[in-house]
């Protein structure tokens, strides 16, 4: 068949034209079901979607972001007659409304779904919906139950496998019980495109037991660590030109991986080829005695660059949202404190890092943007401050839907009891431009200047480059003389 992969975005999602990572997930599903003719759109740069393509099929992935563009596609494609599949986190969120917009929703992680997918596609005998999950897909008076997905308006469905329960309805469902076998991936389709990303991306672990409010992970990937091969990840890391971006939730693990990414490190180090990589980090790594041989390990392998989840420097936030477990807290501890001691480790180890914040809280005020602010500044962070949005597919949503606090029509989607929406608006874009004001990102290119002076670890000019570099691009990414089109709400 000649099947048609689209990555759905918006033209004002500020990663457009502006994002260094290869999007990995359309190049895996291709590799799943091999012997077929694909062709792969990337709207992150490319401009548009022939709509009058000649294609049997089109695979579309979507984010909250593209959403409305999603549908503008397939609805194109469906008019013609074409199967439209339609998966990625936001489709699992909101299956049914997607469901309007498609032939069929992938809800889960794609690659156990997709061979299925193109082979019923084949046949002429597609179903409703092909779910990935060890919990059933639940009608709407069970939603919520387990750490599945929370299925909102399914009244049952007629189900050929897996978990769910049979029932009388006019949907049909393809399930498969539990989460994707991770040993046996294949190499995902990266010349499927058709322009050089700075960055290539792998992944070795999936899962995160961590289970903040506002992240959609657990739901998605699980609470449970899955890993791939030590030896395929290194392998597939040695066919890379040079910089990576390992898509882990945490490049640093935690004790249950620990030892697997020891292992992992070792292997990459002793690859032929010296590449420098980043990843997300948590910060509980580094004040851990085995967490701290984990990073050192990681740097060994070049890694460069860690974003850190910091969430917000107010405890009682950290708290809320259950963050305060990955930032090393020990006690009566102060964890302000213990996430700057922990933050100066990694910087000592010749880390770049980026604190990743939201501010919205319930025990947030306008003055929580210029704290934040500032506790980067004191600590050299590179700082990623933005107003906190609740993304369906997670406690946090459910929460404050439940509590009437949600309107999904306005870009800050959380109604909160003390700022105005002009307010925050002003307040992001003010401190987005003093924390990449000139002066700012050569401040903390000087610093990390200072921190690669370790003649161990070497091209100390190089990663000076690279931090420059870096704040430079993210500056772009920050700074929005428009911060939103109402018009890329979904509706």
């Amino acid at each position: 068949m000649n099947i048609l992969l689209v990555l759905a975005a918006s033209l004002t999602d500020p990663l457009r034209r502006n994002d260094p990572f290869m999007p990995l997930s359309l190049p895996l599903l291709a590799a799943t079901a091999p012997g077929h003719r694909y062709t792969l759109v990337d709207l992150l740069w490319d401009d548009d979607v022939d709509t009058a393509m000649d294609v049997d099929l089109v695979g579309i992935s979507m984010r909250l972001t593209g959403e409305n563009r999603a549908y503008a596609i397939a609805d194109a494609f469906r008019r013609r007659g074409v199967k439209v599949v339609i998966g990625g986190p936001q489709a699992s969120a909101v299956p049914m409304r997607v469901r309007e917009h498609a032939d069929a929703v992938a809800v889960g992680e794609g690659e156990p779904l997709w061979p299925t997918i193109v082979q019923d596609v084949a046949r002429g005998a597609l179903k409703d919906f092909y779910v990935c999950s060890p919990v059933p897909f639940l009608p709407p008076e069970h939603a919520g139950v387990g750490d599945g997905f929370p299925v909102e308006t399914l009244a049952g469905a007629e189900v050929d496998s897996g978990a769910s329960k049979s029932a009388p309805a006019p949907f049909t469902v393809h399930q498969v019980d539990g989460y994707a076998d991770l040993s046996a991936l294949p190499v995902a389709r990266r010349d499927l495109y058709r322009r050089s990303y700075r960055f290539d991306t792998v992944f070795a672990v999936r899962g995160c037991p961590i289970d903040c409010d506002f992240c959609a992970v657990p739901t998605l990937f699980g609470r449970r660590f899955r890993t791939r091969p030590a030896e395929a990840v290194a392998a597939e890391i040695d066919t890379f030109r040079n910089y990576y971006y390992l898509l882990d939730d945490t490049v640093f693990g935690k004790p249950s991986t620990y030892d697997y990414y020891l292992d992992l490190y070792a292997r990459i180090a002793r690859l032929k080829k010296r590449r420098f990589w980043c990843g997300q980090g948590n910060l509980d790594a580094a004040g851990d005695e085995k967490g701290r041989e984990v990073i050192r390990a990681a740097v060994r392998a070049g890694l460069l660059y860690v974003m850190v989840g910091m969430e917000s420097i107010s405890p009682a936030t950290l708290a809320a949202s259950g963050a305060i477990r990955k930032m090393g807290v020990h006690g009566g501890e102060d964890p302000v404190r213990r996430m700057a001691e922990n933050i100066r480790w990694l910087q000592g180890q010749g880390l770049v890092v980026s604190g990743w914040f939201v501010v919205g809280y319930e025990s947030d005020t306008l003055e929580s943007w210029d704290a934040t602010l500032a506790f980067c500044r004191e600590n050299h962070v590179i700082p990623v401050i933005s107003p906190i949005k609740a993304l369906p597919g997670t406690r946090l949503y459910d929460r404050l839907q439940a509590e009437g606090r949600l309107d999904d029509t306005r870009f800050l989607n959380l109604r909160h009891p003390t700022m105005r929406d002009a307010d925050v608006l002003a307040a992001w874009q003010r401190v987005a431009r003093e924390g990449y004001s000139t002066k700012a990102i050569w401040d903390r290119t000087r610093f990390y200047a200072r921190c690669f002076q370790d003649p161990e670890r070497g091209d100390r000019i190089h990663k000076t480059i690279f931090t420059w570099i870096l704040q430079t691009k993210m500056k772009k990414g920050m700074i929005h003389d428009e911060v939103f089109d109402p018009g890329d709400a979904p509706r």
